[in-house]
């Protein structure tokens, strides 16, 4: 098989495993529940020049835009996914790893708090939110669940096509 079918397969699964764990402290703990479309609604500005939204709540709402939404997070899973295969390929056992899977995850915080958080209104890390350090949380957990759904993928890429 081939290494974007890898890439592929760890990304969906990561980022499944994330969604499962949101949808379970929504579910169980009354967490507010991911609002994808509200991410579709900036995605889906981009090609119309508008990159930045005062909050993103307040821009008119787009025709499908919860399906650009959910695409826009699976394909930024899928993307991850890719920095974490090649990551392993620099590493000396070329093996899932969960300690590189869980630091990659955390590093990639940069990208919501610093850039798509402050694009929709949100500030940065959060700063501009009713609760920041509860969507501070949030961010770090989701990242971490996705952390170890990189691994998790990596780990059934593994058992099912490698060696």
């Amino acid at each position: 098989m081939s290494t974007l079918a890898e890439i592929v397969l760890i990304g969906i699964v990561a980022t499944l495993v994330g969604d499962a764990c949101q949808a379970a402290l929504h579910r169980l703990a009354g967490l507010p529940a991911s609002r994808w479309g509200l991410v579709g609604r900036w995605v889906g500005w981009m090609p119309r020049g508008v990159f930045r939204h005062r909050p993103i709540s307040a821009t008119p709402a787009l025709r499908g835009e919860a399906a650009i939404g959910w695409a826009f997070h699976y394909a930024i899973g899928i993307a991850y996914a890719a920095l974490y295969v090649a990551l392993l390929r620099r590493l000396p056992a070329s093996t899932p790893m969960v300690i590189p899977a869980l630091a990659l995850a955390l590093a990639l915080l940069i990208a919501p708090w610093f850039v798509m958080q402050p694009a929709l209104g949100l500030g940065i890390i959060a700063s501009k939110t009713a609760n920041p350090a509860a969507a501070r949380a949030t961010s770090l957990l989701g990242h971490s669940v996705f952390g170890l759904g990189l691994y998790a993928g990596a780990l059934v890429w593994a058992a099912a096509f490698a060696g």
